[in-house]
């Protein structure tokens, strides 16, 4: 505690103050043991699940990150959709901040 920047991390901090922090559920802990065998992450990659978890337990739209390693890439992104389709359970669209910010060709805001 206490490495970085200290000005950058008070300029996150403020960013996110009154934002609603989602609890640890028990829903949370089931989709993190049920993706253990089906998603294919290991070692330390298996932190990972509890934000895929999370997404799909409070039914969050899109999940961003720039975790192409683990969660932004086409391997984890199918065997998500497997797995929630077997739970009947939705599946975020998963992104990069570049891919969301991205308009399709032609388009305006």
């Amino acid at each position: 505690m206490g490495s970085g920047d200290a000005e950058a991390a008070a300029r996150r901090r403020e960013v996110v103050e009154g934002v609603a922090v989602l609890g640890f559920t028990r829903d949370v802990t089931t989709l993190v043991d049920a993706y253990k065998g089906r998603l294919g992450l290991v070692g330390r990659a298996r932190a990972d699940l509890a934000h895929i978890a999370f997404a799909v337990a409070y039914e969050i739209d899109y999940l961003l990150t720039w975790n192409c390693s683990h969660i932004a890439n086409g391997v984890t992104i199918r065997r998500l959709a497997s797995a929630n389709a077997e739970l009947g359970r939705a599946t975020p669209t998963i992104v990069t901040p570049e891919e969301l910010l991205e308009l399709p060709e032609g388009a305006r805001l």
